[in-house]
């Protein structure tokens, strides 16, 4: 029978995951297909909506919670709510379609926790990044970053870090390679 794989690209901010996604789009890959995002921080200037997410309002995220719309959703670096709505997912499911989507470490953690019989369709792919690296990387993208979220984000990268080593299938330094490489890199992977 005809099986489906779900990649899951994890990472610290400033690792290189949205530039990883973008390259693999372009690359028209067959059988695999992206979901969207839906979060509810304030779009970046360079990014634009539906292109790898979906920005909507806090008041729409919560009467969607209510109509049990998704399949997933966190509370990410205490700024805002990331998800996947379930009609994404099972679109590509029923189509025999291999999945990739970045996600959060927790989501990941609840996965394996509430759903042990997926573990063998899941293949996982972390792109790790220095601390020295993460905040070059964050300072010269986000001026506009408090302190506080800056903050945030650091905590949370010492913890992705720890947990990746546990739950991670493939952990990939970005830290002094170019995104070609890690492109590169996530190719073999998939041919695996």
């Amino acid at each position: 029978m005809k099986k489906w794989k779900l990649y899951l690209i994890l990472g610290t901010s400033g690792a290189g995951k949205w530039t990883l996604r973008k390259n693999l789009e372009k690359a028209e890959l067959d059988n695999l297909e992206f979901i969207k995002s839906n979060v509810t921080r304030k779009m970046r200037e360079w990014e634009v909506n539906w292109d790898i997410y979906n920005f909507i309002s806090e008041e729409s995220f919560k009467k969607m919670i209510e109509n049990n719309e998704f399949l997933e959703y966190e509370y990410v670096h205490n700024h805002a709510y990331y998800w996947t709505k379930l009609v994404d997912v099972e679109k590509w499911i029923s189509s025999w379609k291999n999945i990739m989507k970045e996600i959060d470490m927790e989501w990941l953690k609840n996965i394996l926790k509430n759903n042990p019989h997926l573990k063998e369709d899941i293949t996982t792919i972390f792109l790790n990044l220095s601390q020295e690296k993460f905040a070059e990387r964050i300072e010269a993208r986000w001026v506009e970053m408090s302190k506080e979220e800056f903050n945030n984000r650091e905590i949370s990268l010492k913890r992705e870090v720890k947990d990746a080593e546990i739950y991670c299938d493939h952990i990939i330094d970005t830290s002094e390679i170019t995104p070609e490489e890690v492109f590169d890199e996530v190719l073999e992977i998939l041919k695996k």
